[in-house]
C-alpha cells in the first residue's frame, strides 16, 4: 500500500513538473529562440508560443512588432534612396559634417569638385579640403550656430564657388553639424564682368565723340574770327565723329535686337555665288582704295542655302569690313564656301596684320579689340564680330577664327543647311 501511495505521489510530481514546464518554462524558451533568430535577421517559421494565453499574446505582439519594424526599415531604405537620388542629381556640391567636422554625407558633385571618390562617412573634413578659405565658414557656422556665406576659388582654380554653410541646431540652439552647399557662380561672375565691361566700353565710346562735339561747339560759339577753312575743318571733324556715333548706335541696336526674344529670321533660298557677287560689288571702291584683290571661291554647283538674306548680307559686310581695315596695301582677300557634312562653311580670309593667340579666343566678345588704338583709328565699333556670332547662332550655327600675327586672319561662319538634306 505504501509503495502504491509513493508511486501515485511520484506520478503527481512528474505530472506537475511537466505541466509547469509546458505552462511556464517552455514559452520562455521558445521566446528566447524566437528573439535569437530575429536578432540574426532570420524570419521565424511561426510566432505561436505553446502555453497559456499571455504567452500566445506575447508571440502575437512580437510578430506585429517585427512586421512593423520591417515596414519601417523598408520605408527608411526607400527614403534614403530617394534622398541619395536627389543629392546625386544636384549639380552643386553638397556636404554635411558633424560637430567634430567629420563628413556625414556628401554627393557626387562634391566628390568630383575635390577629385576624391568615394568619400566614406567619418572622414575628417581636413583630409579632403586643405583650403582655409573653405574650412573657415564651416567652422564659424559650427561655433556661432549661424549661417555663413563665402566666395572661394575651386580647387582647379578655374571656377568661382559660393559656399553657404547652414548649422544644424538642437533645441538649445547649439550646432550639432553643418550642411554646406558649393554653388558654381563662375557664369554669374563672367556675366557681371561682361556687363561692367559693356557699360564702361559704351561710356568710353560715347564720351569721345561727345567731348569733340562739345569742344568744337564751344569754339564755334566763342571764336568770332574763324576763317572759312577753320570752320570747314571743324564741321568735317564733327561730321566724322557723328558718322562714327551713328554707326555705334546702329550696331548697338542691331546687337540688342539679335539678343532679344523678338529676333526672328526670314528664311529664303539663296544661291550663294550670285549672292556674294552682288554683295562684294558694293566694295569695289574701298578695295581699290588699298589696291586689294578680292577672290571668290564658290563652286558653280554649290547647293542652295536656306538663310535670312538680309542677316547674311550683314555678316558678309562685317567680315569684309574687318578684312579691308586690317589688310596691307596690295593684299588679297579670299571668300570661300564649302558644304562638308551638310553644313555650309563661309570663310573670309585676309593677309593682314593678324591676331595674337592670346587675343584670338575673345575676338567675338562685344567691344573687344586686339589693338584698341588701331581699331579706333580705323573707325571700328568693336561690335562687328559679335554681331556675326549672334547671327550665326540665330541660324543654329557657330563661328570660328584662326590667325597668325603678320600672316592674316580667317573667320568662318558655319551654318546648318536644311535645304541640302
Amino acid at each position: 500500500m505504501l509503495w502504491w501511495i509513493v508511486g501515485i505521489g511520484l506520478l503527481i510530481v512528474i505530472a506537475a513538473a511537466f505541466y509547469l514546464q509546458r505552462l511556464w518554462l517552455r514559452p520562455w524558451q521558445e521566446l528566447e529562440h524566437l528573439l535569437t533568430r530575429i536578432g540574426r535577421g532570420e524570419q521565424p517559421r511561426t510566432f505561436l508560443l505553446v502555453g497559456p494565453a499571455p504567452a500566445r499574446r506575447v508571440g502575437l505582439a512580437l510578430e506585429q512588432l517585427l512586421v512593423r519594424q520591417r515596414e519601417l526599415d523598408r520605408q527608411v531604405s526607400q527614403d534614403t534612396a530617394e534622398v541619395r537620388a536627389v543629392f546625386s542629381a544636384l549639380t552643386d556640391g553638397l556636404l554635411m559634417v558633424d560637430s567634430t567636422q567629420r563628413i556625414l554625407i556628401c554627393n557626387p558633385a562634391f566628390e568630383k569638385l575635390y577629385d576624391k571618390s568615394p568619400i566614406t562617412a567619418g572622414t575628417p573634413l581636413l583630409d579632403i579640403i586643405r583650403d582655409s578659405d573653405v574650412i573657415e565658414p564651416i567652422r564659424e557656422a559650427l561655433d556661432q550656430a549661424k549661417a555663413r556665406v563665402a566666395e572661394v576659388t575651386a580647387p582647379d582654380r578655374k571656377k568661382q564657388l559660393q559656399i553657404t554653410a547652414v548649422p544644424i541646431t538642437d533645441q538649445n540652439g547649439k550646432a550639432s553639424g553643418v550642411v554646406a552647399l558649393f554653388h558654381d557662380i563662375s557664369r554669374l561672375k563672367q556675366t557681371d564682368e561682361i556687363r561692367r565691361d559693356f557699360v564702361a566700353n559704351v561710356s568710353h565710346e560715347l564720351r569721345t565723340p561727345l567731348s569733340i562735339f562739345h569742344g568744337n561747339l564751344e569754339t564755334l560759339l566763342e571764336a568770332g574770327d574763324l576763317d572759312e577753312n577753320e570752320t570747314r575743318h571743324i564741321y568735317e571733324v564733327m561730321k566724322r565723329h557723328s558718322d562714327r556715333l551713328k554707326l555705334l548706335v546702329n550696331d548697338l541696336l542691331s546687337l540688342a535686337h539679335l539678343e532679344s526674344k523678338a529676333a526672328n529670321l526670314q528664311l529664303d533660298e539663296i544661291k550663294l555665288r550670285e549672292f556674294l557677287e552682288a554683295v562684294t560689288r558694293d566694295w569695289a571702291k574701298r578695295l581699290a582704295g588699298k589696291n586689294l584683290w578680292l577672290e571668290l571661291e564658290v563652286p558653280d554647283d554649290f547647293p542652295t542655302l536656306r538663310a535670312d538674306e538680309r542677316r547674311l548680307e550683314e555678316v558678309v559686310h562685317n567680315l569684309l569690313d574687318n578684312a579691308v581695315k586690317y589688310s596691307h596695301q596690295n593684299g588679297r582677300i579670299l571668300i570661300q564656301a564649302g558644304a562638308p557634312d551638310q553644313d555650309v562653311v563661309l570663310s573670309v580670309c585676309d593677309e593682314g596684320i593678324g591676331i595674337a593667340a592670346t587675343d584670338l579666343p575673345r575676338i567675338f566678345e562685344r567691344f573687344y579689340r586686339a589693338d584698341r588704338a588701331r581699331s579706333r583709328e580705323l573707325g571700328g565699333t568693336g561690335l562687328g564680330l559679335s554681331i556675326v556670332k549672334h547671327i550665326a547662332q540665330l541660324h543654329g550655327g557657330r563661328v570660328e577664327a584662326e590667325s597668325a600675327v603678320g600672316q592674316g586672319t580667317t573667320i568662318r561662319v558655319i551654318l546648318p543647311n536644311p535645304a541640302a538634306n
